[in-house]
């Protein structure tokens, strides 16, 4: 397996990409702060069957995937209701 890396490394080195990690590291509120990088692609649907194939090996294992880019892209805007 490769070295667990902080998930703020992980954010510079693939950028605009889905990227699976297993969790071995997480701060005071269980938040993932490290993970070893399973697998990462553009294509989210890539990224999420290797993770179903881990989940299926490692029911117990911690899983962390997300997407190192801007989640909104720039110009747009966006409105949620309150109250």
């Amino acid at each position: 397996m490769a070295d667990a890396m902080p998930i703020t490394m992980i954010r510079e080195t693939f950028p605009d990409e889905w990227v699976a990690t297993y969790v071995t590291e997480v701060d005071d509120e269980d938040i993932p702060v490290a993970g070893v990088v399973l697998t990462h692609s553009p294509d989210e649907g890539c990224v999420f069957e290797t993770l179903k194939a881990h989940l299926a090996k490692h029911p117990k294992a911690r899983f962390y995937t997300f997407f190192t880019g801007d989640v909104v892209p720039e110009g747009v805007h966006l409105a949620f209701p309150f109250g």
